[in-house]
């Protein structure tokens, strides 16, 4: 029973309540809460104490609440430092996560004239493209998207399930060591969706980036679609 004569508003105390719940596991990642109704029920407080209670646990991320479907236990998000410059199997390595990829595409193209110039490549020029789905511990989380000049076409006959970084050493002696970012918002497409296992228009960060070797040299353009709900960035 929650004490009323207190300094502690009722709403704080069923909040550390369940604070407490989540970090026993007694709700796991994914489970949903009991409805609102239910919860004031069981704690003796009224249906507004318990929604101002889940709605401030809502506000540090800890659940959600899905319209229709009631509130679960927020899945802890996946991150990336982007103010490193690290490969993403490498930036997952070093939280201990499981980085894993799935080639979808590889093949020769001329991409829109806006990424031939920042690779500094004359309009109508071909270019290696590679398009792969990028896993952390099991999960789809990004869908990468990059462009090569042609002096990369080795990349073609790699199954590139491993760091593109660690490939570009190894058969160029290439280091990525700069790269120029935007972050913006965009919604998933109906294959992006399927991809990732979200439904169309779903809210995705994008991120485009053009990535340079220490003498300032174009290695590739990139463009990253990445589901914000378990992924966050670092900047």
């Amino acid at each position: 029973m929650f004490e009323a004569k207190t300094i502690v508003p009722l709403y704080r105390q069923l909040m550390d309540k369940l604070m407490n719940e989540l970090s026993s596991g007694v709700y796991a990642p994914g489970d949903q809460l009991p409805p609102e109704l239910e919860m004031a029920k069981q704690n003796d407080v009224s249906v507004v104490t318990v929604r101002k209670a889940v709605n401030e646990l809502a506000a540090q991320g800890l659940v959600e609440k899905r319209q229709g479907k009631g509130t679960f236990v927020a899945k802890a998000k996946y991150g990336r430092d982007f103010t490193q410059i690290t490969s993403f199997s490498e930036s997952c390595r070093v939280m201990g996560l499981q980085p894993g990829s799935k080639l979808l595409e590889s093949k020769l193209v001329v991409p829109p004239e806006a990424i031939l110039a920042s690779l500094g490549l004359a309009p109508g020029s071909k270019t290696v493209y590679i398009s792969r789905l990028r896993f952390v511990n099991g999960e789809p989380v990004v869908i990468e998207t990059s462009w090569f000049p042609l002096r990369y076409a080795f990349l073609l006959d790699e199954t590139l399930d491993q760091s593109l970084f660690d490939v570009l050493w190894r058969k160029a002696m290439v280091r990525v060591e700069k790269s120029r970012k935007r972050i913006s918002i965009c919604r998933a497409t109906t294959k992006e969706g399927r991809l990732l296992g979200l439904r169309k228009n779903n809210p995705l960060l994008l991120v485009r980036s053009v990535a340079y070797t220490g003498s300032d040299e174009p290695v590739y353009v990139c463009s990253q679609a990445i589901n914000g709900e378990r992924y966050e960035l670092m900047v």
